[in-house]
């Protein structure tokens, strides 16, 4: 896969972008019980809840991504079974789940996440967890127990312990909104651009110029690090010449509904 998308071993992986480049369209609706949905005709698409919270919306579409490569046929996910746990999966829905987990974190781009920071898995804390989940582009929890379940690279002890930090109580320590997504960059963010929507807060490092600035409005700064807040529809760039560092932004409309590649566009009428 990594190979067809021309996506280096250790880079995190756009599982939007890679399932366009796999021939499906993809599609946002904006349906309060839907969080995904696979079907085969009249083309291969994958439809996504743009109400869904961002990380739940990419492991969703890397899992409808497996229904496509595995020829599983029409499949659909909504929230209200989710959330019935005395539903036993289909060997297709685990399959879909293990695809969707090593796709997106896979041992090799984990391990090269946490060399480059300087980190060790076996001491993580939850701050630094939320911060590689905002890199992988999934949730919090999908981290914590990708990390002891699937990967083995923490005990189960501490991935309970991770697991009663709720990711709003990281949230509030960069004075947002509840309902607003939180995207901590660090200079170890390559290959993969940082995507917002309207709303949501940028966490970027001190002193990080920022290029359509227009598009996000600085709100505060803590310790080493500048905070924006997206307020347009559009691209943006941050960089710092510094550390030869740069990373391309982009937001999108708020419960976004359209096709994915143009969701990112500016408003008609949009200064």
């Amino acid at each position: 896969m990594r190979l067809f998308a021309k996506i280096p071993h250790t880079a995190p992986i756009d599982p939007i972008e890679t399932s366009i480049k796999y021939g499906c369209q993809v599609r946002f609706m904006s349906l309060a019980s839907l969080d995904g949905m696979y079907s085969p005709e009249p083309g291969p698409v994958i439809f996504l809840g743009s109400e869904r919270p961002a990380g739940r919306r990419a492991y969703t579409c890397a899992h409808e991504l497996a229904h496509h490569v595995f020829k599983h046929g029409m499949c659909m996910d909504e929230l209200n079974a989710q959330k019935n746990s005395s539903i036993e999966k289909s060997p297709e829905e685990y399959l879909a789940d293990l695809f969707a987990g090593h796709m997106l974190m896979s041992k090799p781009v984990v391990c090269h996440a946490l060399k480059e920071r300087g980190l060790k898995a076996s001491s993580l804390l939850p701050v630094q967890i939320f911060g590689l989940a905002n890199y992988f582009g999934v949730g919090y929890g999908t981290v914590v127990n990708h990390l002891a379940y699937s990967l083995q690279m923490i005990t189960h002890p501490f991935a309970e312990a991770l697991l009663k930090v709720q990711p709003k109580q990281i949230k509030a320590q960069f004075s947002t909104a509840a309902d607003s997504e939180v995207i901590l960059v660090d200079y170890h963010w390559l290959h993969r651009a940082v995507d917002l929507e309207v709303g949501d807060t940028v966490v970027l490092p001190k002193n990080t110029e920022v290029e359509a600035a227009n598009r996000l409005r600085v709100i505060g700064e803590r310790d080493h690090c500048s905070i924006h807040q997206a307020t347009a529809a559009g691209y943006a760039r941050a960089f710092s010449a510094e550390n030869d560092w740069a990373v391309n932004i982009r937001i999108s409309r708020k419960y976004y509904a359209g096709l994915a590649q143009y969701r990112f566009l500016e408003e008609v009428g949009e200064e």
